[in-house]
């Protein structure tokens, strides 16, 4: 097999390998929904959602901040869930927090979203108190993301939440 041939073979491999790359990490999801986290999720009926300030690059896509809190926080309340501020919500039994995490690369052409339930917690083996730990949780990554592509991927992270917390929470 001559040099030529062989090049063009490795190339073809290498196309190959970044095009699975590519595929897998533009809709790559990542969760810890397990039975043991969804039990975290008991009880819970009142809970405050935290929006990590934006990016620089958000400004990109036209994504602000306070469209990811409304989205996440009518959800919610139409699920049957009370939502109070974060002020409010750090004085609830377990201060429960719905925490929202978007980053945007520089040039915007890569997103990653995390969606976590943070509460605080006590150890069992030194009864330690620890603050806003996070108990269950869910993310995606994309790739050529738009304003509506990440609302409504959010959208979906939360109805994820929502499962989980109706799994062990039944409407009555």
């Amino acid at each position: 097999m001559d040099n030529k041939v062989r090049r063009r073979r490795m190339a073809t491999g290498v196309a190959t390998v970044l095009a699975m790359i590519f595929l897998i990490a533009s809709h790559s999801v990542r969760a810890d929904d397990s039975r043991l986290s969804r039990e975290t999720l008991k009880d819970v009926r009142v809970i405050s959602v935290m929006v990590e300030d934006l990016p620089d690059s958000a400004k990109i896509l036209n994504i602000s901040k306070d469209a990811i809190q409304t989205d996440v926080e009518l959800k919610l309340r139409l699920a049957g869930m009370r939502v109070v501020p974060e002020q409010e919500g750090e004085r609830l039994l377990g201060s429960p927090v719905l925490y929202v995490n978007l980053n945007v690369a520089d040039d915007g052409k890569a997103a990653d979203i995390k969606v976590d339930m943070q509460q605080n917690a006590l150890l069992e083996r030194n009864k330690l108190w620890t603050p806003r730990i996070t108990t269950w949780s869910t993310g995606i990554l994309v790739s050529n993301p738009t304003s509506e592509r990440i609302r409504n991927l959010i959208k979906d992270r939360v109805d994820d939440f929502l499962n989980a917390w109706l799994s062990v929470n039944p409407k009555k």
